[in-house]
């Protein structure tokens, strides 16, 4: 009989394989052929970054977040290493997943300001020989800031409400049946603390986050009244002032004393460790590093220096700490005087120098004919905006608002109109812009307003009717 070859290959019939098997093989084969092949190409075409995948974009609110959404998990200190924003902002990046960075501004983005986002090729990915391949950037500009207030002044329950300043829309951020007495905007102006009223007449320390549009109660602060909140400017703790009602002992609310509350997991605590020292009107310094009470056994400001963990005591009578410098190395605040007329009394203003441990009359000698009630530092800590009320041939019945080249000593009228008194004044973080209260001295049924004024242009604008304690927000 003739021997039959097959024309398979040895080591297919080896194999024993019909045709079928060969088909599933082959299949198999391809398969993962192309899952290297999309592996390499992978590779070659290293980390993305989607058109969507970044924000913000356009025109943005001061309080934004950067959020960038990456194509793999990524190598996040090798990101860091590139990432850049112009101009330069102090800011502080997290992660939200692997492949997700957040960076925060510590301050307010500037309004009016155009920025850039940069990550620089070479940020790598963590699990693959990939990276960024080019360099990613993107521009957006910053929105006119928001102005919060309390609303209305004609009620006993006020509630925290906003403005925006472009498009006029008002806003209620809380609605507490028993009013609020006064808020904080956070450093990046992301969230607001206020003071929550209860039915029973004790009050809280409450915020709410302008990102998510959620609300949480910070503090239980049971038979005592909580208010006066202060944001540490790393947004960590805020630090209030807590008087107890003392309802056992008949002798109605007592002194306050200053406590801070963790804004992570609400464990509140005594600031000072000694319960006796008093502490109203509590004020952290934009550095972070002094905080000033008002302590009226003393009485006078009491600034605890963190640092340097001691005390520096000013003697006051005003009850009320003054405002920090930008920098925190300066304090500005109300002293009481006796000059020229005699036997009133009125309040000038002083600037002490922790670093320097020397203090400077802001108003004059002792006999200068002014009351200044309040100053507030432009951003820049090189301009004071005073809130004066000439008593001479100046005189005015109200407070009216001037700026102190304080290197110079030269000093300009910003708003001055006899007919109204201005009030809590602030400056917005570019330093362009002034929001603060005022009030008619000659309108019958008047009610306080919330004004602004725009240094650049000079525009005088109402914000609100029937409204008080104005405040910045980005």
């Amino acid at each position: 009989m003739a021997e039959t070859h097959s024309t398979r290959p040895r080591w297919l019939a080896a194999l024993d394989l019909d045709r079928f098997d060969v088909l599933v093989l082959a299949v198999m084969l391809a398969l993962t052929a192309g899952i290297v092949g999309v592996v390499l190409a992978g590779d070659q075409l290293g980390v993305t970054i989607a058109s969507n995948g970044y924000a913000p974009q356009g025109s943005v609110r001061g309080s934004e977040p950067i959020r960038i959404r990456f194509s793999d998990d990524m190598d996040q200190d090798s990101v860091a290493e590139r990432f850049r924003i112009t101009p330069d902002t102090p800011g502080d990046i997290t992660w939200t997943t692997s492949q997700t960075l957040i960076f925060t501004p510590q301050q307010p983005l500037l309004a009016g300001q155009t920025y850039t986002v940069t990550v620089e090729r070479g940020a790598r990915a963590s699990r693959r020989g990939s990276s960024l391949a080019d360099d990613f950037s993107w521009t957006f500009s910053v929105r006119l800031p928001r102005v919060a207030y309390l609303a209305p002044a004609d009620r006993i329950a006020a509630n925290v409400m906003m403005t925006d300043t472009q498009s006029g829309e008002v806003y209620q951020l809380t609605t507490v049946e028993d009013g609020s007495e006064d808020f904080a905007v956070s450093p990046n102006g992301s969230a607001i603390a206020f003071s929550h009223v209860n039915p029973d007449g004790t009050s809280d320390i409450w915020v709410v986050d302008l990102i998510n549009n959620t609300t949480r109660q910070m503090t239980n602060c049971v038979a005592a009244l909580c208010d006066n909140p202060s944001w540490k400017p790393d947004g960590t703790q805020i630090v209030y002032q807590r008087a107890e009602f003392n309802a056992g002992l008949g002798t109605g609310l007592g002194p306050s004393r200053a406590w801070v509350v963790d804004v992570n997991s609400q464990q509140t605590v005594l600031l000072f460790a000694d319960s006796q020292r008093l502490g109203f009107d509590p004020t952290w310094s934009p550095d972070g590093r002094r905080l000033a009470v008002f302590d009226a056994s003393l009485p006078g400001i009491r600034v605890h220096d963190f640092t340097a963990d001691s005390d520096a005591i000013i003697e006051s009578m005003q009850g009320v700490v003054g405002r920090f410098s930008p920098d925190g190395s300066q304090l500005v605040y109300p002293v009481l005087v006796r000059g020229a007329l005699g036997q009133e009394f009125y309040t000038h203003l002083e600037i002490v120098d922790f670093d320097t441990v020397t203090r400077t009359r802001v108003s004059g000698p002792e006999d200068t004919p002014v009351e200044d009630a309040d100053a507030v530092w432009s951003p820049d800590g090189q301009i004071l905006l005073i809130a004066r009320r000439y008593l001479d041939e100046r005189y005015t019945p109200g407070q009216q608002l001037y700026l102190l080249d304080l290197a110079t000593d030269i000093i300009e009228p910003l708003v001055v109109d006899a007919s109204y008194n201005h009030s809590a004044m602030s400056w917005d973080a570019s330093g362009r812009r002034i929001v603060f209260q005022r009030f008619s001295l000659s309108a019958p049924g008047a009610r306080p307003e919330i004004w602004t004024f725009d240094l650049d242009t000079g525009e005088l604008a109402q914000v609100a009717d029937n409204a008080f304690l104005p405040a910045w927000v980005p």
